[in-house]
């Protein structure tokens, strides 16, 4: 019993402890330089080897049309001022979108975007139309065209 408490109460106080073990130190002979990209480097604790890791820029992946569900994409952003079959004049104070062809529709919403199209709904508009890429536009631009 007298070998037992005083192993117990090493447990214990290491148990109730705050403190974390500390690592050992690194020295600059455990240290190796991986090569990232042309103008940063990092370092590791490699103890062997490592051959360099080059970056390599990413190529833009084109978005199709046929891709997106311009059908809920327009309930997303369209509907609730437009009408479900774009019926409607937004706010009772916009054109009526039904009549568009898909190249007023376009027109319409890179005009948002870019700030020159639009009346008293421009500001309202150009917040729509800002996040959308041309793909999410000729999408919508051609379901709307057919409602």
């Amino acid at each position: 019993m007298k070998l037992f408490a005083p192993i117990l109460c090493s447990f214990l106080l290491i148990g109730c402890s705050d403190s974390k073990p500390t690592e050992a130190p690194v020295t600059s002979e455990t240290t190796a330089p991986i090569e990232v990209n042309q103008t940063a480097s990092i370092e590791t604790n490699a103890s062997v080897s490592t051959p360099p890791v080059t970056a390599t820029p990413s190529t833009p992946v084109a978005v199709e049309t046929a891709a997106i569900d311009a059908s809920a994409l327009f309930a997303q952003k369209c509907v609730s001022c437009h009408g479900a079959k774009a019926e409607k004049a937004a706010l009772n104070k916009s054109q009526i979108i039904a009549n568009f062809n898909e190249a007023q529709v376009k027109e319409a919403l890179k005009g948002y975007q870019n700030g020159t199209y639009g009346k008293e709904m421009k500001a309202l508009m150009q917040g729509q139309a800002k996040g959308l890429n041309d793909a999410q536009i000729d999408a919508l631009a051609k379901y709307i065209s057919t409602l």
